[in-house]
């Protein structure tokens, strides 16, 4: 379940643009605290659409998800906060999560079966306890980066 390229494919999921190798231990934290929050409105409609795809995929990933849910509460709250302070002026919640979705879920309707189902490994795999590679971009002297 925690296989390098179920991890990868998750990772890709949840946040690509973000992922990059550093060696800054706070930069980290700040990326698995985005990535916890991600997962709260992202998950869920990966595990219908994984579901779709494996009859036991709800039975497996629904337990997972509430429990990475209640246990992850206040990294779940430091990426909301983290995530809302790099919005542009004039971002929206809705519109952030909107465009998450799109770019980041696609290939759940595009992949091959494969590529779903790495997908849907991943995030078991997420839910489960493993952490995504990656960190939260540094800030830029000129100009904020966004998430």
């Amino acid at each position: 379940m925690k296989s390098a390229p179920a991890l990868l494919a998750i990772a890709l999921v949840m946040g690509s643009s973000h992922a990059s190798a550093g060696d800054d231990p706070q930069l980290n934290l700040a990326y698995q605290d985005h990535i916890a929050y991600v997962a709260t409105f992202a998950l869920p409609l990966l595990i219908e659409k994984c579901a779709g795809l494996d009859a036991g995929y709800l039975q497996k990933a629904a337990p997972l998800y509430f429990r990475y849910v209640n246990t992850h509460q206040d990294q779940i709250e430091r990426g909301r906060l983290l995530t809302l302070a790099e919005f542009p002026p004039g971002q929206t919640v809705k519109a952030y999560r909107e465009n998450v979705i799109a770019s980041r879920l696609s290939r759940l309707e595009t992949g091959t079966r494969k590529e779903k189902l790495g997908m849907c490994e991943g995030a078991l795999g997420m839910m489960a306890g493993a952490a995504l590679p990656g960190e939260w971009p540094a800030r830029k002297e000129t100009g904020r980066s966004a998430p």
